[in-house]
């Protein structure tokens, strides 16, 4: 059995040092591989990765090796998960009660993006998994086989304290650092809508990932980090792996005794992108329903858009009917309409004989004009 236990860690940045900060990777490797390549990631840099390594995305133990291989120069320093940690506790206890919940989440992944965490780790052992008894008999060979993978997860720290800012994957629990080392790792690592929910006011930013950033907005959809000034908060998670829409964003502070004013970020979505040719007005009152409030009543369905109301705002649009979940949920979608300028960039979310649904510098929103891909 594995045992992981909440590490804190304190880490002393020398002055002069850039500081490079992204979470959620999910098994986006290509993804990862742009952002620190665009940032000219050096040796002379310190790179914190702040949990969630592996699954949702296509490439989860390639990620982790890469990312194993480059901490190495010791100037890379990731943090664990809830994703990492959870997925850990789960294919140790694994058992015939288990077994199927898992392989129907085997299954889903495998809809949504082609493979999982475990189904790359039973392939390289020889496994294929058509049923939850492939996964048991797959478990101990597996098991085996990446001990050290698996033990790299698990010893990773869940907080590191610097001079100037905390790196935690959920929130803090408590608010002095040293206080949340009686926390269970799963504690620190899922703490949904953190910086909405903490009471405490930190001395430091905490910067942190897995509660994608537009999930803290509820009119315009936008997926940039998101810097609470009142309670020192950064959030970065950008919804890689998790939300068609997302990116994976990495966070630049350009010396540890630097303002928050001097941070900026770069990010990635890997979505194709087109050239608007027409000016286009920002709409003034939209809405944005996520998996938090999507509940919806289908008024009148349609072969590619469905006039609905919204149970939660009450609002009533049409909207395209890919993005309606089973008669009565929606979400990811928004009815904003992006501010748009001839020659801005857009990457494509989808297409529809309305216009296109897209995202630019990071917000999401109609466009309803022409566009060219040069």
């Amino acid at each position: 059995m594995i045992r992981i236990d909440t590490k804190i860690e304190h880490i002393t940045v020398d002055a002069g040092k850039r500081i490079l900060v992204t979470s959620d990777i999910h098994g986006y490797l290509s993804y990862f591989k742009k952002v620190i390549d665009n940032a000219c990631f050096c040796d002379n840099d310190i790179l914190f990765i702040v949990g969630d390594i592996i699954e949702k995305g296509p490439e989860s133990l390639k990620t982790l090796r890469y990312i194993m291989e480059l901490c190495k120069k010791g100037n890379v320093i990731p943090l664990i998960g809830n994703v990492d940690a959870y997925r850990l506790k789960l294919i140790y206890n694994l058992s015939e009660e288990s077994v199927e919940s898992y392989y129907n989440y085997i299954l889903t992944m495998r809809k949504w993006i082609g493979t999982s965490f475990y189904e790359e780790l039973a392939a390289e052992c020889g496994f294929t998994i058509n049923s939850p008894d492939d996964i048991l008999l797959s478990k101990q060979a597996v098991i085996t086989h990446f001990e050290n993978e698996f033990n790299f997860l698990a010893n990773l720290p869940a907080v590191i304290e610097t001079q100037s800012y905390i790196f935690v994957h959920g929130g803090l629990r408590e608010k002095q650092v040293s206080d949340n080392s009686v926390k269970g790792v799963l504690e620190l690592t899922k703490y949904d809508a953190f910086a909405e929910n903490t009471p405490h006011i930190f001395d430091k930013y905490v910067i942190t990932g897995h509660w994608p950033v537009v999930l803290y907005g509820n009119a315009v959809p936008q997926m940039n980090p998101v810097i609470n000034r009142e309670k020192k908060i950064i959030s970065i998670d950008g919804g890689c792996g998790v939300k068609k829409d997302g990116q994976l964003n990495l966070l630049i502070i350009p010396d540890i005794n630097c303002s928050v004013d001097e941070i900026s970020y770069i990010s990635y979505d890997g979505m194709p992108y087109v050239y608007a040719l027409d000016n286009q007005e920002p709409s003034t009152d939209s809405i944005y329903i996520s998996w938090i409030n999507k509940e919806i009543r289908i008024l009148e369905k349609g072969e590619e858009f469905s006039y609905i109301e919204h149970i939660k705002s009450g609002r009533k649009m049409h909207i395209p009917n890919n993005y309606l979940r089973n008669d009565n949920e929606c979400f990811d979608y928004t009815d904003y309409v992006l501010p748009v300028s001839k020659g801005d960039r857009l990457s494509i979310i989808s297409k529809n004989s309305k216009g296109c649904i897209a995202k630019k510098d990071g917000v999401i929103g109609w466009y309803f004009g022409k566009y060219s891909t040069e």
